[in-house]
């Protein structure tokens, strides 16, 4: 019922999705500046503004999951629409009739970035005689030595789906090689925004620097629905089925400060870097579950005759407070322009996931410790890369771009948990700048239904492809 490594990389492996403009090149923006998403990238892209703008950027998101479990595949598709960017720039130029400061112009923006979208279902089904998802609860139980009324265990207990042997051991109902029919559904939603709050300035058209404040807020929400049935046919083996429910409901706040800067080398080329803080959330899960279960005849040797089937849950909902410090960052980009015409940009980006850490109270420092110690065994330092391009035709711009987001996890054998691939298209006015975008990202993870200490339990592959169609429309003034 606490939180995990698992939990720590979600709120850590931000990616910006950004106005339609800066996806449609891949958010390869660290060295381009002037460009309101690229504040959550390198906030010294704000020396590089030549006017004041208002940015709005909608989004419509199409999510294709594809799970498979013990050979067995299922596809979930939902559609979502929200809002990528809103923001204002407020550019100061410095009066051309007077040369007594080397700073062309100095600039301040406020609004906010999507940084991060949790929104994704799936279910998987597959047949299991290998092990049971009851001895979660039995395995919990011997290790604890203790059943409270909070407890997976305890849920277990009252509902007759663990029960003691002779020997004093907590077993499961479910007999060792039966046939069983396991389905996981998960359900999740929710999104992590950053209101940026930045200011810069352009020193003699050669140094621009900047800083942001980032605020980022979380808003997650989770359901997930393991269920687990007999497929052996045999109605007087004390099991026929049980359904593990589990919702949990996560809001933070928190905070960051970014610091850039961008080096222009020549007319040509621009070279930028950009140190991030990890964010200080503070945090809170509401945290609720329920077990079901129908143990056929069982309840009836127990003396109990309400029937097959029972319930349980915690007495209240478990609510729990706690920090989470996310992992720092550095970006190194660089950026080649053809004259006027056009540029390829490259942006990398290190992430040392093994710095996440979790905060809790005085009394809960040995599992602070130990979970802690697990972040440290699980995950690396990584590697981000982003690379894009515009041409400029006229008043027309066209974009192409792609991501690629290295696997944290030190026993993964793929190198990139994530490819993104965008294209781009723009059109310039005088005072109206209008962009599309379309981002397909692809995501790839794995995860178990259930724990058992000692045990292989079954691996679930997860393959998500997500579709973004991203507008903006920018006012200068």
């Amino acid at each position: 019922m606490a939180q995990n490594e698992l939990d720590a990389l979600r709120y850590s492996q931000t990616q910006l999705y950004g106005n339609a403009r800066s996806a449609g090149y891949g958010n390869a923006n660290g060295a381009i500046g002037a460009d309101f998403g690229g504040l959550s990238a390198n906030p010294a892209g704000i020396g590089l503004y030549r006017k004041s703008e208002f940015i709005f950027s909608p989004n419509l998101k199409i999510n294709s999951t594809k799970a498979t479990y013990q050979n067995n595949s299922s596809g979930t598709t939902t559609t979502k629409f929200n809002v990528n960017t809103l923001g204002l720039v407020f550019i100061s130029k410095a009066d051309e009739n007077y040369h007594q400061s080397p700073w062309v112009s100095t600039g301040f923006a406020i609004g906010y970035n999507r940084v991060n979208d949790f929104n994704v279902n799936y279910t998987y089904s597959g047949s299991n005689n290998s092990n049971s998802g009851s001895s979660y609860f039995s395995n919990g139980a011997n290790n604890t030595n203790t059943i409270d009324g909070y407890s997976p265990q305890y849920l277990g207990y009252q509902t007759y789906l663990i029960n003691k042997n002779s020997a004093g051991q907590f077993q499961s109902v479910v007999t060792p090689g039966m046939p069983l029919t396991q389905t996981k559904t998960y359900t999740q939603s929710g999104n992590m925004n950053e209101i940026v709050l930045s200011f810069g300035g352009n020193y003699n058209n050669v140094l621009m620097l900047g800083a942001t404040i980032g605020i980022p807020s979380i808003h997650y929400n989770t359901t997930k629905i393991f269920t687990e049935k007999d497929a052996s046919g045999n109605t007087n083996n004390d099991f026929d089925n049980f359904t593990y429910t589990e919702k949990l409901n996560t809001t933070a706040t928190g905070i960051n400060l970014k610091l850039g800067g961008i080096v222009k080398l020549s007319d040509l080329v621009r070279l930028g870097f950009a140190y991030h803080t990890g964010s200080s959330f503070a945090m809170n899960d509401l945290y609720a579950v329920t077990l079901q279960t129908n143990t056929e005849n069982l309840k009836i040797k127990y003396n109990d005759p309400t029937g097959p089937i029972s319930f349980a849950q915690p007495a209240k909902d478990n609510n729990f407070s706690y920090t989470l410090i996310t992992p720092n960052k550095f970006i190194a980009s660089a950026a080649y322009f053809f004259n006027k015409n056009g540029f390829v940009s490259v942006d990398i980006e290190n992430v040392n996931y093994t710095n996440m850490r979790f905060k809790y109270s005085s009394e809960y420092v040995s599992y602070q410790t130990a979970v802690n110690n697990k972040i440290s065994m699980a995950y690396k330092n990584n590697q981000n890369y982003r690379i894009g391009a515009e041409w400029r035709i006229e008043n027309k711009m066209f974009r192409a771009g792609v991501n690629l987001v290295g696997n944290p996890n030190k026993t993964s054998e793929r190198n990139f948990s994530s490819i993104k691939y965008a294209l781009g298209f723009g059109l310039r006015f005088d005072q109206v700048y209008l962009d599309a975008a379309y981002v397909l990202t692809k995501n790839y993870s794995q995860e178990q239904p259930y724990t058992i200490d000692g045990v292989n339990t079954p691996i679930a592959s997860i393959n998500n492809s997500m579709s973004s169609i991203i507008f903006s429309i920018c006012t200068k003034f």
